[in-house]
């Protein structure tokens, strides 16, 4: 009974960890980036993906991205990351993020702020969808299209706008 008890307990330890998500301070030591706090505190809808703000080796402004997939196994997905030596534009942070359904999809859409100059901010959606493997991809299309929207209309936008948008490009 004991063994019986002893494989289960080893069965779920590794189920679990085969299941947890990706570690984002094991990720930017590998590459020797540093953590950068934007104070936003986020209730992602997956344990499966984690935003990740930081500044690159000899970077002085941060950029920001996503860290999908296991601990074991994390991809990167840039969403904007600034050129060596360079001040603009930049990743303020990523402030929402919200989950929905689109064409048969799951989709994550997350707001960034996309600071252009040292005047200029902007709120930005950025999508991405999982597909039939289970990897996170963005969606490049839809990114594209939803960039040409006006963000200087609404300067603190939610996730949920980001969902209308995405919804009404799918539909032309």
């Amino acid at each position: 009974m004991k063994q019986i008890c002893l494989l289960l307990s080893l069965l779920a330890l590794k189920t679990a960890s085969a299941a947890s998500g990706p570690d984002v301070a094991k990720y930017l030591a590998q590459r020797g980036w540093t953590a950068y706090d934007s104070k936003a505190r986020l209730t992602i809808p997956a344990n499966d993906i984690a935003p990740l703000t930081y500044y690159a080796n000899g970077a002085n402004v941060p950029s920001c991205g996503l860290l999908a997939g296991t601990a074991s196994a994390p991809k990167f997905i840039d969403i904007l990351s600034t050129e060596p030596g360079e001040q603009y534009p930049h990743c303020a942070g990523i402030n929402d993020v919200a989950a929905f359904k689109l064409a048969g999809r799951d989709y994550l859409v997350f707001i960034y702020t996309d600071r252009d100059t040292r005047n200029e901010s902007y709120e930005q959606f950025f999508y991405v969808y999982k597909s039939q493997t289970g990897h996170y991809l963005a969606d490049t299309q839809l990114n594209e299209s939803v960039a040409g929207e006006d963000s200087r209309k609404k300067p603190s936008r939610k996730a949920s706008d980001g969902i209308r948008l995405a919804r009404k490009y799918a539909t032309q």
